[in-house]
C-alpha cells in the first residue's frame, strides 16, 4: 500500500497538472487549439511585450510580498505581546476560525464593510468624521489595492500566528528566553537575537509557499481589486473569458509563465525545507 500511494498521487494529482501545463505550452506556441497553424513564437512575443501583462505580474508579486511581510510582522508582534493569551485553547479556536472562511466570503464581507456605502463609512458619518459617506477613503477597487491587502492580511496573520506558536513551543523558546534573561539579556534583545530569528528560520519555507499561494489569489482580487491593472490570476481569467479568440494564446502564455514562477518557488521551498530539517537534526 505504501508503494501504491505515490503512484496514485502521480496519476491523479501530478499527471493532470502536467498534462494541462503541456497543453498550455503547446497552445501558446501555436501547435494545438483553434488557432493552430504550426510553430510560432508570435504569441510569446505579443505577451512579453504587453505592458499590462508585466503590470499584472508585478502587481501580484507586490501584493503577495507586502501581505506576507505585514502579516509576519503582525504575527510576531502579537506573539510577543499576547503569547499567554494566544496559547489558551479558546483563543486558539478563535484563531482557527478565519482559516475556515472561504476567500470569496471574506471578500464579500470586506465589500460590505470597506465600501463607500459600507459599515465603516456609515460609522464615520454617524460620528461626524466625514461630511457624507462618499467622502470615506476608497478601500474597494482602489489604485493601491488596500482592500485586497487588508482582506488577505486578515486571512493570513491568524494562520501565521498559530504557526509561530507551534514552532515557539517545539523549539523550547520559552526556556531559552528565560535562560537568556538570567544571563542579563533584555526582552528586546531576546526577541531580536533569539526568538524572531529562530522562528523565521524554521518557518521560512512555509512563508515562501504561502507567498506563492497569495501570488495566485483570485476571488479577493476579483471582487475587491481593479480590473486594470488586475492581478495575474484575474488577468488570465479576463483573457480566457473574452470573445476574441486571439486572446486565448495570450492567456495560455500567461498561464505558462505563472506555472514557471510557481515551479521555481516550489524548488526553492523544497531546498529551504531540506536545509531546515537538517538544521533541526
Amino acid at each position: 500500500m505504501k508503494r501504491l500511494a505515490p503512484v496514485l498521487f502521480l496519476c491523479f494529482a501530478v499527471a493532470p497538472l502536467a498534462a494541462g501545463l503541456v497543453y498550455a505550452l503547446l497552445y501558446s506556441l501555436g501547435l494545438v487549439g483553434a488557432l493552430s497553424s504550426g510553430f510560432t513564437p508570435v504569441y510569446w512575443q505579443k505577451t512579453l511585450t504587453d505592458g499590462s501583462f508585466w503590470a499584472s505580474l508585478g502587481l501580484s508579486a507586490a501584493v503577495a510580498t507586502v501581505v506576507v511581510l505585514l502579516s509576519t510582522a503582525l504575527a510576531l508582534l502579537l506573539l510577543v505581546w499576547l503569547r499567554p493569551l494566544a496559547e489558551r485553547p479558546r483563543t486558539r479556536f478563535l484563531l482557527h476560525f478565519p482559516l475556515a472562511i472561504p476567500p470569496i466570503i471574506a471578500a464579500f464581507v470586506s465589500f460590505q464593510w470597506l465600501g463607500s456605502s459600507g459599515m465603516l463609512a456609515r460609522i464615520a458619518y454617524l460620528f461626524g468624521w466625514i461630511a457624507h459617506p462618499d467622502a470615506f477613503p476608497p478601500l474597494i477597487n482602489d489604485p493601491f489595492y488596500l482592500g485586497v491587502g487588508l482582506t488577505s492580511m486578515l486571512l493570513t496573520f491568524p494562520f501565521l500566528l498559530l504557526l509561530f506558536l507551534n514552532h515557539y513551543q517545539a523549539a523550547n523558546l520559552l526556556q531559552l528566553s528565560q535562560l537568556a534573561s538570567t544571563l542579563g539579556a533584555s526582552p528586546a534583545h531576546i526577541n531580536l537575537r533569539l526568538v524572531w530569528p529562530v522562528l523565521l528560520r524554521r518557518t521560512m519555507p512555509t512563508l515562501l509557499l504561502y507567498g506563492v499561494f497569495l501570488f495566485g489569489a483570485y476571488e479577493v482580487p476579483l471582487l475587491l481589486g481593479r480590473q486594470n491593472p488586475a492581478m495575474l490570476s484575474v488577468f488570465i481569467s479576463q483573457k480566457f473569458s473574452k470573445f476574441n479568440l486571439a486572446d486565448l494564446p495570450v492567456a495560455y502564455v500567461a498561464t505558462v509563465v505563472y506555472a514557471l514562477v510557481v515551479v521555481v518557488f516550489t524548488a526553492v521551498f523544497l531546498q529551504l525545507n531540506k536545509s531546515t530539517r537538517q538544521t533541526h537534526l
